[in-house]
């Protein structure tokens, strides 16, 4: 009993009988039977092409290859008529059908996995961006001076990203500082000359978020003093203390 593994390199040898033939039309120049043995050798390693992907199917379009096969070689490359050439196809057709009767096809590959979702946006991703628009027309020459108010401003987000039950004080901070500094970035842009009394603003501005970052650091400090006073009143009262 012939394996499935064997079976599907027995069709490349179908070729060896027409080799003979080939290099006989080839010197003898007889360009119809050569063309005849030249596809009559293609089918087959078409076939085999076929029968080694393995997909639903290709047992069929390997048999109708091979039936090809043996009609171009008999009525071209023998001239052995219409008759012959059907009958000889029909029985190459049968042939290879019953060759690869049971040979597994090849599973269907599995689906790819579905894309992950992208994470889903951080509530204050938008001021990031801001900041980092003022950032870079502060660096494109509009007004270098506001990189620290920028800088101070991203430091206080870190701060209210980590407390996310405090976002709704970080919009009030940011309704008045980042959009405050959004306009003036956006003016200097525009080809505005700096009033004298901007470094000063500048200066307040930065100042500012540095003391609400030290203010939330010190509510910090305090709440956990609390929790600490807490946990430890009660681990006496359970006698652990």
């Amino acid at each position: 009993m012939i394996s499935a593994f064997w079976r599907r390199w027995l069709l490349p040898f179908t070729i060896l009988p027409f080799l003979p033939a080939t290099l006989v039309n080839l010197f003898g120049g007889r360009e119809i039977a050569l063309l005849g043995c030249l596809v009559g050798m293609a089918l087959p390693i078409g076939a085999t092409w076929l029968m080694r992907r393995g997909r639903a199917g290709d047992a069929n379009l390997a048999a109708l290859l091979m039936g090809g096969a043996a009609a171009s070689v008999a009525a071209v490359g023998a001239e052995s008529g219409p008759v012959a050439a059907l009958l000889l196809a029909a029985g190459a057709w049968g042939g290879t059908r019953l060759l690869y009767t049971g040979v597994a096809e090849a599973p269907k590959p599995p689906p790819p996995p579905p894309p992950e979702p992208p994470p889903p946006p951080r509530p204050l991703d938008d001021a990031r961006a801001r900041l980092a628009a003022i950032s870079f027309q502060a660096r494109s020459g509009a007004e270098p001076r506001l990189l620290p108010v920028a800088a101070a401003i991203g430091r206080v987000l870190d701060d209210f990203e980590r407390r996310p039950e405090r976002l709704e004080e970080a919009r009030r901070f940011l309704a008045v500082n980042l959009d405050g500094l959004e306009r003036i970035a956006g003016r200097l842009s525009a080809g505005a000359e700096p009033p004298p009394g901007l470094p000063r603003l500048l200066a307040d501005m930065e100042a500012a978020a540095t003391d609400l970052r030290s203010r939330l650091r010190e509510e910090e400090s305090a709440a956990l003093a609390v929790q600490v006073k807490v946990l430890g009143d009660r681990l006496r009262q359970e006698g652990y203390g």
